[in-house]
């Protein structure tokens, strides 16, 4: 198999990052289907992968001399509280996430991703 090149590494690091937070967002809004860990686990998942991409991207462009791409100061979706809960119309769910894994919390996480941020 052919390895990649520096520009083919970093457009993947990109185009996760944008995948991962529009991820992020959307269980933000919508809530997952996750049957056994709440909203804010995946959503803290999500992140957890924005954050690797960065740090891949860091790596990358440090050793080769290389300007970050803008899509690294794309701010890192903050970390939520586990047994936040986006969605309260799926039922059974909600149910089922109270009885196994106690409170649930549905305060709504604010995220403008359009604020760039130093990382």
């Amino acid at each position: 198999m052919k390895k990649k090149t520096i520009e083919q590494e970093l457009t993947e690091y990109r185009e996760s990052i944008i995948s991962k937070i529009a991820r992020w967002e959307d269980i933000n809004e919508n809530g997952c289907n996750d049957p056994f860990w709440q909203d804010g686990c995946n959503m803290n998942l999500v992140r957890n992968h924005v954050i690797y991409y960065k740090k891949k991207i860091e790596e990358i462009c440090a050793e080769n001399g290389i300007a970050f791409p803008s899509e690294y100061y794309i701010p890192t979706p903050p970390e939520v509280k586990n047994s936040y809960m986006a969605n309260l119309k799926q039922e059974s769910r909600i149910e089922r996430m109270v009885q196994f894994r106690g409170k649930i919390t549905t305060d709504k996480v604010r995220y403008n991703k359009n604020q760039l941020s130093f990382a």
